[in-house]
């Protein structure tokens, strides 16, 4: 394992800092977000890569869909496994391990979710390889990464590299190109057939406002996932990709 996983692995440790900086507002948009893509009917199988609390998938446990929940942090899925409904525990299942490393069989999953990591992994691109290995034929990857293209992804960026110079972090985040992530998922036979872009509060904004009045601002600017308005603005993406 990398020494970068570990860091990870540390990081994630603490959830209540990580969700705290994600904020529930964009928790709160993320779920809603795949949960308009994926539609109503059930899902067979799901695997949710670094699932944190289960706010995004567990929603999505419907008839007899059967859920992976896996997530680095032990943590995380202590908070992720309290949320499970009692009726249906048997249909999830919970692994603690990096998802490059964990025992997963190939062409296993209808849907994969991967939202919030393609930013903290050793390889990007080696990441969205094994997501298509172990997707089945016909089935779908939602994936989020914050585009580094957009000129609010080098604001952002920037804002990250002066913020480790005043508090050091223990790894610097993946910058990545929306149209890369495009590119690496048509190498694997999966076609991009829906998304969700929006912007992000400016830094300092979340101490000015509450989770509500975030989540209004975002909706009202970039309206929702079937009816996507102002996208140009947004360099924060969730894509949907079918193979």
């Amino acid at each position: 394992m990398s020494d970068r996983i570990d860091r990870v692995r540390s990081f994630f440790a603490e959830p209540e800092q990580y969700l705290r900086v994600r904020g529930d507002f964009n928790i709160r948009i993320r779920a809603e977000v795949v949960q308009g893509l994926v539609g109503p009917e059930p899902v067979d199988t799901i695997l949710d890569i670094g699932c944190g609390n289960g706010a995004i998938s567990l929603p999505l446990l419907r008839g007899r869909t059967r859920l992976t929940l896996l997530d680095i942090s032990r943590n995380m899925l202590d908070l992720a496994s309290a949320r499970i409904p009692a009726d249906a525990r048997d249909r999830v299942t919970l692994v603690n391990d990096d998802f490059m490393a964990a025992d997963l069989p190939t062409r296993s999953f209808d849907l994969i979710l991967c939202l919030g990591v393609l930013a903290h992994v050793d390889s990007p691109t080696a990441v969205i390889e094994r997501m298509a290995n172990v997707l089945r034929p016909g089935g779908r990857v939602i994936v989020q990464n914050n585009d580094a293209r957009h000129p609010l992804g080098y604001l952002l960026s920037a804002y990250s590299s002066l913020s480790r110079k005043l508090l050091p972090e223990p790894y610097v985040l993946n910058r990545i190109r929306s149209d890369a992530v495009i590119k690496d998922f048509g190498r694997h036979g999966l076609r991009l057939v829906g998304g969700y872009r929006y912007a992000m509060p400016l830094p300092g904004m979340t101490r000015l406002f509450s989770g509500d009045q975030l989540y209004r601002a975002i909706r009202t600017v970039h309206g929702t996932e079937a009816d996507n308005q102002r996208a140009w603005l947004g360099s924060e993406c969730i894509f949907e990709f079918r193979r």
